[in-house]
């Protein structure tokens, strides 16, 4: 028995826009793996990658701030704080926001797990950090401005690169 030439044709176009379909990389956060028991889906879910873990040990500390320039990197002015165990290369976990808006994050490898940001004697950074958007830092914090991000009902992916 013969398969007429158009059955062999047309399964050969779909087996192959298939294999292109699947071999497509997927772009951005949702790349990652989002499988973390902070992620439940609830409203004004953050999904959060942080890249360039080096070493699986510490924690990395993320914290969350309003859109306001007062109090941004400062401890009296974010909404809260998270703290998860470091995985290299990626480690990726969630945070929710109390409502939908315009948001920051600025997150730390707490490489000895003391829950500190350890600095050296000048007050530079001796652990790497990142803010949301991964703005130029030059001789001081950015503004918050650079770093706000939109959440809404559905929530956000955000990508923040360790320095």
């Amino acid at each position: 028995m013969s398969i007429p030439r158009t059955f062999l044709i047309a399964g050969a176009i779909v087996g192959a826009v298939t294999a292109g379909a699947a071999a497509k990389k997927p772009e951005g956060p949702e790349k990652f793996n989002f499988e973390h028991v902070s992620c439940n889906g609830a409203d004004n879910q953050i999904r959060l990658v942080v890249t360039g873990v080096k070493r699986s040990a510490g924690r990395i500390t993320a914290d969350l701030y309003p859109n306001k320039e007062d109090g941004f990197l400062k401890k009296r002015g974010r909404i809260t704080q998270v703290k998860f165990a470091a995985k290299a290369p990626v480690t990726s976990f969630c945070i929710i926001a109390p409502t939908a808006g315009s948001f920051a994050i600025a997150v730390y490898h707490d490489k000895n797990a003391n829950d500190g940001f350890d600095k050296g004697p000048l007050g530079l950074p001796e652990e790497p950090w990142g803010i949301s958007n991964n703005p130029k830092v030059r001789f001081k914090p950015p503004p918050v401005e650079k770093a706000l991000f939109k959440v809404d009902h559905a929530g956000a992916e955000v990508e923040i690169k360790l320095k």
